[in-house]
């Protein structure tokens, strides 16, 4: 009897077979007709010779155990059009199973024998690295066998993101990633989760040396779509808890998730959207006295009319030169400063500190009522959403998990006490309700405590470092410690003007060329004096534009997130002090340091908040798209000369060199490329694929000859192997006085 394959009518809802796109009905096997085979499904790719996806249905109650059968060709495919034995013989590609053979091996023993040989036809195989399955995917299998709460009866649906960008390999090609979709019933309701992992690093390793992990990513469906030119039926897009922004297969258009969620372990999987699912970007949103920010791009302001021109210079480099010309912060709107009263109420609190960390602290009364004042604007400032953000984060903290929330209920705690006096000597965390937390807030910013966590420091506050920063001595020298407020920076900027502060802004100091095009962010090094002590900040940053109700708010709920997690791991905190995020499609890692009490355990008061830039957009494909073009044409622009440095330090020049960015989405081999100046052309030898959004530095004259940059000026040319132009700059005369000076394109 013929097989039946996969079961649409297997759960409760139906659920039917993707559509191919018309770029795969081009060469898909018989016009995309399915191949049966029991309890799967799957339509096969004559230009792979492997499947485009495959499908089946598991029902877990019923599984049973079967020894391995043999691999063998389906005589149903012609044989040109299937990857067979030679592809996989001495090497580390293995057959991996698209249907996993221990999930369709259930039913009476004839059935599923029948599966599990079933299982072992080319036609189910693919090329994965002998790594691919021996860690999250391999627990993402396991979690499909194994997790209660998916109920008993799964469809499944499996296969490779082939691009633009997969690597030849005896007949066929080696797939960039995988993805796997998983749909069940909970409650009656459908669900869907999308998952994607890379391969891609291991292209090359056909020895099976490379020693990287894989990268797995909890995505949306749309983005499997939109890699995979599959499309699957409408309610699957709505059942996804992750969502692509804008999304142009449901109408939630308002749920704006992370698009792809970094997964190291089931217990990082997303399966609730929830209330709260977002609520770093809703503060974000909320934030109604955040001031909008520009920056320069070709020598023009990007928006005119915003409150905040940040004028960004340089790259700092190791030897801590100032890079920087200009104050970093060209133009505030301070009319709209002095009218806010949350900011107002800021600056009355920053001559209650000493800027040395080594002079203790304490309040005046006066000063105590500065900070009453400071917080009831705070939390009583308004907010662009329903309630005022204080309050947001305390339904926040105070919500039920099942909807998102972190559970904490509204009581008392006397087992989570604060070290600091302050406030009182039995002070605790108190949310028994509003007025509470207000004191809870208070005590958690305010309090003064004794921070152990390198040598005592008497008198520490959240507030103090966070928002004004202090100066501490480390040996023979003095360092910056904290400072992540962007107002207090610009008004000692502006004192600094007419001598009244001495604050010297060095330039930024961004991981990757993504920092440039961010303008919430300023990560930079600085140089601070106090008195005759002057303190260097090699590296630090800010949030720019955001009120000081806005960063009191993330604050104080990635403090209660971080006593969370001690005892109940969330699952987009890194370790235990770093809170994965998104706003405005940029990745943050948000950092929180709480306290370190004298017998090194973690107290409650906060010690220091502040971003870390990741990178850029998370609405962009992970991967390149799908695309049958043979031949992958680069134009003008797709790849760019970002950089270069025509005068390096010391004598002679064998050190000069350009750096290249590949703008496009996907790897760009630059093997062959060429760098061509008015002197002379130097080749790229060595094998070369550049990464997205990432720089590749070329020594152009090594030795002698090549691309040689004079000091006098140059073009600079980038060609591909046809000769195409691709990238083209000019510079002026370069000073010889200015060694080591890199000169920057974009």
């Amino acid at each position: 009897m013929a097989a039946k394959g996969f079961d649409n009518a297997f759960l409760s809802i139906p659920i039917s077979l993707p559509r191919l796109g018309e770029s795969l009905l081009e060469v898909a096997w018989d016009f995309g007709e399915p191949l049966h085979y029991e309890h799967f499904s799957l339509v096969m790719n004559r230009e792979t010779k492997m499947a485009f996806y495959t499908a089946h249905n598991i029902d877990r109650e019923s599984l049973i155990s079967l020894k391995r059968s043999s691999w063998k060709l389906d005589p149903r495919v012609d044989l040109t059009y299937q990857a067979g034995p030679a592809v996989y013989k001495n090497n580390v590609w293995d057959r991996g199973h698209m249907v996993r053979r221990a999930a369709i091996n259930w039913g009476k023993r004839p059935e599923a024998s029948q599966a599990n040989r079933d299982s072992f036809f080319y036609t189910n195989a693919n090329l994965q690295h002998a790594k691919f399955n021996q860690d999250e995917w391999l627990e993402l299998e396991n979690w499909l066998l194994e997790e209660q709460e998916l109920g008993d009866r799964l469809s499944v649906f499996t296969g490779p993101i082939n691009t633009i960008n997969d690597q030849p390999y005896r007949g066929t090609f080696i797939p960039s990633a995988f993805w796997k979709v998983i749909v069940f019933t909970l409650g009656g309701e459908l669900q869907c989760r999308a998952f994607l992992m890379k391969q891609s690093e291991f292209w090359d390793d056909h020895d099976g040396k490379n020693s990287l992990n894989l990268e797995s990513y909890q995505v949306s469906l749309t983005q499997i779509s939109e890699l995979t030119d599959l499309y699957f039926q409408v309610e699957l897009y709505e059942a996804n808890p992750i969502f692509y922004s804008p999304n142009n297969f449901t109408l939630s258009n308002d749920i704006d998730t992370p698009e792809m969620r970094p997964i190291e372990s089931p217990t990082d999987i997303i399966n609730t959207r929830g209330d709260y699912t977002d609520i770093i970007q809703a503060l974000w949103d909320g934030d109604k006295n955040k001031f909008s920010v520009t920056r320069m791009k070709e020598g023009r302001w990007m928006n005119e009319g915003s409150d905040i021109k940040l004028n960004e210079q340089g790259t700092r480099n190791p030897r801590k030169r100032d890079l920087a010309k200009f104050r970093l912060f060209d133009s505030v709107n301070t009319d709209k400063l002095m009218h806010s009263s949350s900011y107002q109420a800021f600056k009355r609190l920053i001559d209650n500190y000493n800027e040395l960390q080594r002079d203790g602290e304490q309040y005046s009364q006066q000063e105590l009522i500065e900070i009453d004042h400071f917080l009831e604007t705070c939390f009583n400032a308004e907010s662009s959403n329903a309630v005022p953000l204080m309050e947001e984060v305390y339904h926040y903290i105070t919500a039920s998990r099942e909807i998102g929330g972190l559970g904490f209920e509204a009581k008392k705690y006397s087992d989570m006490p604060f070290s600091s006096p302050t406030f009182g000597s039995n002070a605790c965390v108190d949310l028994s309700n509003m007025a509470a937390f207000r004191q809870t807030v208070r005590n958690l910013w305010f309090g003064l405590y004794t921070n152990y966590f390198d040598k005592a420091v008497v008198g520490a506050s959240g507030f103090e470092h966070v928002f004004l920063g202090e100066i501490k001595r480390e040996g023979s020298r003095y360092e910056v410690s904290g400072y992540h407020y962007w107002v207090k920076f610009f008004w000692d900027e502006q004192a600094a003007m007419s001598g009244q502060s001495n604050l010297n802004y060095l330039g930024s100091f961004y991981d990757g060329p993504e920092g440039q095009l961010n303008a919430d962010v300023a990560t930079l090094s600085m140089r601070w004096r106090v008195g005759n002590k002057s303190a260097l900040k090699e590296k630090g940053g800010f949030f720019v534009g955001t009120s000081p109700e806005c960063m009191l708010a993330m604050g104080t709920l990635l403090s209660f997130e971080s006593y969370r997690n001690e005892t109940d791991p969330l699952p987009f905190f890194d370790g235990e002090s770093f809170r994965r995020t998104a706003i405005n499609d940029w990745r943050y890692d948000l950092v929180l340091y709480r306290e370190t009490r004298q017998d090194k355990s973690r107290g409650f008061h906060l010690r220091s908040f502040f971003p870390i830039l990741k990178s850029q957009d998370n609405t962009q494909p992970l991967l390149a798209p799908h695309s049958n073009a043979e031949v992958l044409l680069y134009k003008e622009g797709d790849v760019i000369i970002a950089s270069a440095l025509p005068n390096p330090e010391g004598a002679g020049d064998k050190n000069e060199w350009v750096a290249i960015r590949n703008e496009t989405g996907g790897l760009v081999d630059i093997t062959g490329w060429k760098i061509r100046s008015k002197s002379g052309t130097t080749t790229i030898q060595e094998k070369t694929k550049l990464a997205p959004g990432r720089d590749h530095r070329i020594i152009v004259r090594a030795g002698g000859g090549g691309a040689a940059l004079s000091n006098k000026g140059s073009t600079i040319e980038l060609l591909d192997t046809e000769q195409n132009v691709i990238s083209k700059v000019e510079y002026k005369s370069v000073s010889r006085r200015a060694e080591g000076q890199v000169l920057n394109f974009t």
